[in-house]
Parts: structure tokens; sequence; C-alpha cells
């Protein structure tokens, strides 16, 4: 009798194992994987930060990157297609007088700013979109 005891013990143990393990609460690493670095020379890295430069340029008025000075991080997380974080030191141009003629910029000053962007990149799809960008 002692016998029988000890399995539904064993078995009611398990059970509990069992059930508690699948509570766990899921993270979005757990969904999607964990960022990894990209190498900041392989061509992934020169795609996305072509994309990140001339996606932030688009229709700005405080200033444009011209050059990305230093990568400071560049990550990417793996799901359907790839997430990248993307944190970079870049030489920005700020305009501070525009000719009303011609609307070019007769007076600028180039400023080095942090910047932090979010991109997605599908490349099998050719799709590319920023998720988020700031310059500070």
């Amino acid at each position: 009798m002692a016998f029988l005891w000890k399995i539904c013990f064993a078995v009611i143990l398990a059970l509990h194992s069992q059930v508690h393990a699948q509570k766990k609460k899921m993270t979005i690493e757990d969904i999607l994987g964990p960022y990894r670095d990209v190498e900041q020379d392989s061509e992934l890295a020169r795609i996305t930060l072509q994309f990140v430069k001339d996606e932030y340029n688009k229709d700005r008025t405080d200033g444009n990157i011209i050059e990305i000075r230093r990568i400071n991080e560049l990550k990417q997380q793996v799901s359907a297609g790839s997430v990248f974080s993307v944190d970079v030191e870049a030489l920005v141009s700020v305009c501070f007088e525009k000719d009303p003629a011609t609307g070019e910029c007769q007076n600028h000053r180039k400023m080095k700013k942090r910047c932090k962007f979010y991109v997605e990149i599908i490349l099998w799809h050719e799709h590319k979109r920023m998720l988020s960008g700031i310059c500070r």
C-alpha cells in the first residue's frame, strides 16, 4: 500500500511540474529570438546603413545626415524578416538660412550627432521600413 502512495505522489509531482513549466511568461525574445551583432563591414550592414541614411534624410527640415562616422552598435533580430537596431555617430548638416528664391541653403553648419534607428528589412521581398529613428 505504501508503494502505491509513493507512485501516486510521484505522478502528482510530475503533473504539477509540467503545469508550472507551461505557465512561464514568454518574452518577445522567446518568440523572435535575441538580437545578434552584425559584422560592420558586411553587405547587410552596408545595405542597412544606406537605407537608414536615405530614409532619415527624406523630407527633413532639421538637418540631413551627410556621413555616418562611427557605428556604435549594429544588431539584428531574426523573425520572418529582420529587425535591425542601429546606433551610430553621424555628421549632420543643419541649414540656418535658405535663399528665398531658390530654397537652397545659404548658411549651414555640420554637427556631430548620435542617432538610434530601428529598421525592418525583408531582403527576399525587397521590403525596407524605418520603424523609428532619432538623432540628438
